[in-house]
Order: structure tokens, then C-alpha cells, then sequence
């Protein structure tokens, strides 16, 4: 995904998000809740068949979806909403006169795609991870040999250990409500606490399966009424399931950011700065728990001000003459 905003010095801003390659349900559904019924602009192009997916995989488009925006706020209307399963984006437009010169401070800020809902980041992730977070480089560019290796156990603990763990949660949750709601004899409550360790265990083999706690409580032979239990156990993981689809897409995307501010850029964090753009390829760790804010900040020279300021010292120093005389 590519996304680009034009500043403009009124606070307005253009938008731009392009999809490099998505199937065509992406056109009007996809992780930004973006399409024409919202008041986007789009452009599509049918790609050519890549000779390692097939005809079966179905077509890919490229997809340009564009709009402009009186102010953030209407652009946090659209990109930073509450919803679980939509990636979210937030911005920020600060004007500030300093008399020979106005700044505009912008900021787009990535959200966490973090989505689990029993687990705490805050209890996996030290300020070392955070610090190796700060320091990491944009896609593309070569890691040192220490913060590679650093790059792959700290992978290992995102995936390996703090999702399969927010998983588990989950799914246990799901166990237990409906365990509690159709088979009321505390023994199987029992049961599921007994083999927590077991089905802990059966996560990375099934953890993309929409019908796990179902096939779990399956395998321990709990006895639930169906289709009754089904359909609890459909309902009660829905929300789960969208938020780890989500999770799971939003983790395989690339991503770059373009921001083009109206005047002289003077202060970022950018990976790179062209003239008045600025671009960011941020690897998507960077912000699979935590915020990824990206500042730029620019100026322009108060004429007026100069002016003013040269008239103001000019007829100081005659009255100064002046008074001397």
C-alpha cells in the first residue's frame, strides 16, 4: 500500500491511496473502509496473470483511491475510525506565526495493528524492544549483523509468543462462554482448564481456523447440544475471527508514506526528503503494538514581517540621528 497527502497552508489536504495489487472484492471492501460510496474517486487497472499464482487465485487490480479534505478532521473522519478490522490512521495540522516566519507542523501517525483484546503489550515488550524499534531502518536498507539477529528473535517474540498467546486468550474465552452456556456440569470447565497446556499447543497449527474453539471443544469430547453449540460458537467468534483476518493481512502489506508539505521543509523524521516530499517505508514491526508517527515541518518567510521590521529599524535609527542632532 501506498499512501500520499498534499499539504496545503489553508489546513486542507489532498489524498491519495494506491493498492499495488488486491482482488476485486478490495475495490469496495478492504482495510481502510475506502471506496466510491464514501466519496473516493477510483481508478482501477486489471493486472496481467502472474505465472506463479494462476488463474485460480482470481484477478488483481491496482486500485487508486483519491479525495480532498477541508481539514484533519474530516480526514480522521474517514481513516481513523474505532473499528477493529480497519487499519487507522491519524493526523494532526498545527499553523504557527513566529513573526519572520509561519510553520505548519504535520503528522500521520500509523496505529497499532495490535487487536488483541486479553493481552497487554506492555507485558511482552521492554523499553529495549522500543529503543530497537526507534532505531530500526526503513524496508530496504541493510540491518547491522547484531540488529538482524536482534530483528529475528524480536520477530519470534511478536508472532511466536505474544499472538499466539493473545490467541489462546481469545479462543479460551470462547471455550469457556460456551462450555458455561451448554454443558452447565462444572467437570467440563474442569476439563478445559486441565488441557489449557494442550490447546495452547494446537494454536500455530489451527490458529488461522475461523472454527477452532469449536473443533477443540470437539476433540475433548465435551458434550454439547448442535447445532445449538455452533451456532454460539459462530456467533461468539466473529469478532474475533474479523480482527485477526485483519491482524493477518495488515502484517503481509509493504507500505509507504508520502507526504508533500506547502513550503520548505525543515524538520522530520522522514527515511528521505526529494524538495517538499517527504517518504517513509516503514517495516510493518514498527508498529504491529505501538504507534508510528511520522513528523514533518516546514516554513516560509514573512515578507510583510522583513518589511516591516526594516521600516520599524529605519526610523529608529533616524529619530536616533535625528534626536542627536
Amino acid at each position: 500500500m501506498k499512501f500520499e497527502t498534499k499539504v496545503h497552508e489553508d489546513g486542507s489536504l489532498d489524498k491519495t491511496i494506491l493498492f499495488e495489487e488486491i482482488p476485486e472484492v478490495g475495490i469496495g471492501k478492504n482495510i481502510l473502509g475506502v471506496n466510491a460510496n464514501r466519496g473516493w474517486s477510483v481508478k482501477t487497472e486489471k493486472l496481467p496473470v502472474k505465472a506463479d499464482r494462476g488463474k485460480s487465485a482470481g484477478d488483481r487490480f491496482r486500485v487508486q483511491f483519491q479525495k480532498s479534505f477541508p481539514s484533519v478532521t474530516e480526514l480522521n473522519h474517514d481513516l481513523d475510525t474505532d473499528t477493529d478490522s480497519l487499519f487507522q490512521i491519524h493526523s494532526t495540522f498545527e499553523k504557527k506565526f513566529r513573526w519572520f516566519y509561519t510553520y505548519i507542523k504535520y503528522t500521520e501517525t500509523f496505529r497499532p495493528l495490535n487487536r488483541f483484546k486479553l493481552i497487554l503489550s506492555d507485558d511482552y515488550f521492554t523499553k529495549e524492544d522500543n529503543d530497537f524499534l526507534d532505531r530500526l531502518p526503513a524496508e530496504g536498507k541493510k540491518v547491522s549483523p547484531a540488529d538482524s539477529l536482534y530483528l529475528q528473535l524480536f520477530n519470534e517474540k511478536i508472532f511466536d509468543h505474544f499472538a499466539v498467546m493473545g490467541i489462546f486468550k481469545e479462543q479460551y474465552q470462547i471455550l469457556e462462554e460456551v462450555v458455561k452456556k451448554n454443558a452447565p456440569d462444572k467437570r467440563w470447565l474442569d476439563t478445559l482448564y486441565k488441557r489449557q497446556e494442550f490447546i495452547y499447543n494446537q494454536i500455530d497449527k489451527m490458529k488461522g481456523d475461523p472454527r477452532f474453539a469449536e473443533k477443540m471443544a470437539d476433540t475433548l469430547r465435551i458434550p454439547l447440544p448442535k447445532p445449538k453449540s455452533s451456532h454460539d460458537f459462530k456467533e461468539l467468534a466473529a469478532d474475533f475471527n474479523s480482527r485477526l483476518n485483519f491482524m493477518a493481512f495488515a502484517r503481509d502489506g509493504k507500505y509507504m508514506n508520502v507526504i508533500e508539505m506547502p513550503w520548505t521543509v525543515v524538520n522530520s523524521n522522514a527515511d528521505s526528503v526529494a524538495g517538499n516530499k517527504l517518504y517513509w517505508r516503514p517495516l510493518v514491526t514498527k508498529f504491529v503494538y505501538r504507534d508510528y508517527e511520522m513528523v514533518a515541518e516546514s516554513r516560509k518567510l514573512n515578507l510583510w514581517a522583513c518589511f516591516i521590521s526594516i521600516g520599524i529599524f529605519g526610523a529608529t535609527l533616524y529619530l536616533f540621528f535625528r534626536g542627536r542632532g
